[in-house]
């Protein structure tokens, strides 16, 4: 089996590459990325074919969104990735027997993988972009936040409802991610749920210096991160020798610029971004990760911080709930509900020791079935199967 996989842009499908590469059937990567990144993720360059100068022209367009008007922005962002995608369709090598696409970047590319009679797969990172764009709308009307957040565009829900036609089968990461899907009327017995790995490399257990009780939440600060609702509880408990780090950026473009600074206070730090690899040197000072989201296809960042030993909240609407039993390594809470954010602090404010074994717990349940190896060898095996079956 020849695999020949594509991306712009998201860094999981390197790990992915990685591990199809490790496995022995990685045929081609095709990204927008010069070699030298995709060398950092252990890829060889015979293996890469670099559209170098479509990630040039694709990071430009983001960095003129903010000064330009909606109208404008998505004729020059359709107009890139469809520029990307034609470029990937004259790149598939005819020996490759599956040709897996990230969505949005796929369409061109997964017709003309189709006539090489490959398999062809599309890979979604997130729900069902029409969920989200609900959910974000309801946020809006809530908050005020109406004309402040940029909702997924009406071009990407219909180019990625055509690519999830087209595709002979459709990845994703998580139970919920496969539900909003299903709900979206996407056949469900084309859907494959794998669940990302944790680089245990990167992430492990360390020793806490202090006593603080410290919740962190890790992603960018804009409203789909609940991360309102998570400063909001924080507040309102009023724990002493306590903290709340906040990791991420976004914080001066936010819509809850107004309300960060509102709440501002000793004991809730914005932390700003950190490279992947240090990390684990704030996870290890925590006392309980929380990942407030009201929409994620996975969220990596959570089994991340269960490979440092960490217990979890998250919402129902977090993807790696999948791997969250309630009450053993973490919690798992509706979302928008800032009473049920407030008890399971609480608690685990309160119970040190059990705290403790819950982090234990989380680890475990890393080393279970849940890092990059057994991501890359479930899609190996699940791709034998479905060639197989053709």
């Amino acid at each position: 089996m020849k695999v020949t996989t594509s991306c712009s842009g998201r860094f999981w499908v390197f790990d992915q590459a990685r591990e199809l590469y490790r496995i022995g059937v990685l045929d081609k990567l095709i990204n927008d990325y010069p070699r030298f990144k995709t060398r950092e993720w252990g890829i060889p360059d015979d293996k890469v074919i670099s559209l170098l100068g479509s990630g040039i022209r694709m990071r430009a367009v983001n960095r003129m969104a903010p000064v330009v008007n909606k109208s404008w922005r998505d004729r020059l962002s359709s107009s890139a990735h469809r520029a990307f995608t034609r470029k990937v369709a004259d790149k598939i090598p005819d020996q490759s027997d599956v040709f897996i696409g990230l969505s949005s970047f796929a369409l061109e590319a997964l017709y003309q993988a189709k006539e090489k009679g490959q398999l062809t797969v599309v890979d979604h990172g997130s729900s069902h972009q029409r969920y989200e764009r609900q959910l974000q709308r309801e946020e809006d009307e809530l908050w005020g936040f109406r004309g402040f957040t940029q909702e997924p565009p009406q071009w990407v829900i219909d180019r990625e409802q055509e690519e999830f036609e087209v595709a002979d089968r459709i990845m994703v990461l998580s139970s919920y991610a496969r539900r909003t899907m299903v709900e979206n009327g996407i056949d469900e017995k084309k859907i494959f749920v794998n669940r990302c790995g944790v680089n245990l490399d990167q992430f492990e257990p360390g020793e806490k210096k202090d006593d603080t009780f410290r919740v962190i939440q890790c992603g960018g600060l804009r409203p789909g991160k609940g991360v309102h609702y998570l400063i909001k509880a924080f507040r309102e408990l009023g724990i002493r020798d306590s903290e709340l780090w906040l990791i991420g950026g976004g914080y001066q473009d936010s819509p809850l610029k107004t309300f960060f600074e509102e709440n501002r206070s000793e004991n809730i730090q914005f932390k700003g971004t950190y490279p992947q690899n240090r990390l684990k040197y704030l996870y290890q000072q925590g006392s309980v990760f929380v990942l407030n989201s009201l929409s994620d296809g996975f969220g990596m960042v959570v089994t991340q911080a269960m490979a440092c030993a960490l217990p979890v909240i998250v919402t129902e609407n977090v993807g790696a709930a999948d791997l969250v039993e309630d009450g053993k390594n973490g919690f798992v809470i509706p979302i928008r509900d800032v009473e049920a954010l407030k008890e399971r602090l609480t608690y685990l404010y309160e119970n040190q020791d059990e705290r403790r074994r819950m982090g234990q717990n989380a680890y475990q349940t890393i080393l279970s079935g849940n890092t990059w190896q057994e991501y890359g060898e479930r899609l190996a095996d699940y791709l034998q199967e479905e060639i197989a079956k053709n």
